[in-house]
């Protein structure tokens, strides 16, 4: 008899199993874009003067390996090769740079992405001003300014990255800048001071696309590249 009293718990077991990883293991997500509010709703900015000497913490391409918590989030994502005058840019870049590398380029602007979206959910100040440059982060920080003043509370989640292409690049006076097109799945929610839901849904991934513009001095000895403008389509 207490062999039978095994045999069925351990039945039971393994149903119970079988049934959460059929739950667990099927999430949907929304296919399609919802509206929802641009969380940084900084314009295209030209940068004031700065120095080199902020420890930008995006190396890019041709610098040192990333930290693994740096990289993108996705497991796959699709990189998209440019043509055309696009291509013709960044062979300009990369004849003044040797070190420039448009893949590496690409991996590590995934890398910036998920760190910018998290840092200015997380009100972190600092690392977005090591970032970014000083017009767009002033920009950010206004936002971050107006967010703490109506007492609300952004939670970000990044589930992935679908793609990235290099839409646009540019090379002016050693000033290299490259614009990337960013498709990800985000999770948003942004919730006022008593914890209601103000803002987006836990219960729906949208799909947001960015455009994002990089830029660099290419005769500076630091290997740092700055998030100069975005837009989200």
């Amino acid at each position: 008899m207490a062999n039978f009293d095994l045999i069925l718990l351990a039945l039971i077991a393994v149903f119970i199993f079988l049934r959460l990883r059929s739950v667990l293991g099927s999430k949907d997500g929304n296919e399609e874009n919802r509206n929802h509010r641009d969380m940084f709703n900084p314009g295209p900015a030209e940068e004031a003067d700065r120095g080199d000497e902020r420890d930008n913490v995006i190396h890019l391409p041709g610098s040192e390996p990333q930290n693994p918590a740096q990289q993108k989030p996705a497991d796959v994502v699709t990189e998209i090769q440019p043509v055309g005058p696009v291509q013709q840019a960044l062979a300009d870049i990369m004849e003044v740079d040797p070190n420039f590398d448009q893949h590496g380029f690409v991996e590590g602007a995934g890398g910036a992405f998920d760190m910018i979206i998290n840092a200015f959910a997380n009100d972190d100040r600092e690392t977005l001003q090591n970032l970014l440059t000083k017009e767009v982060y002033q920009n950010f920080e206004q936002a971050l300014d107006a967010r703490k003043a109506a007492g609300e509370t952004l939670e970000t989640t990044v589930i992935g990255i679908n793609s990235i292409e290099i839409t646009d690049a540019n090379l002016a006076d050693n000033l290299a800048e490259v614009t990337v097109r960013i498709i990800s799945e985000q999770v948003n929610v942004t919730t006022d001071s008593n914890g209601d839901v103000v803002d987006g849904d836990n219960n729906y991934i949208d799909t947001i696309t960015d455009v994002w513009t990089f830029e660099r001095d290419v005769t500076s000895k630091s290997p740092n590249w700055f998030l100069k403008a975005t837009q989200t389509e």
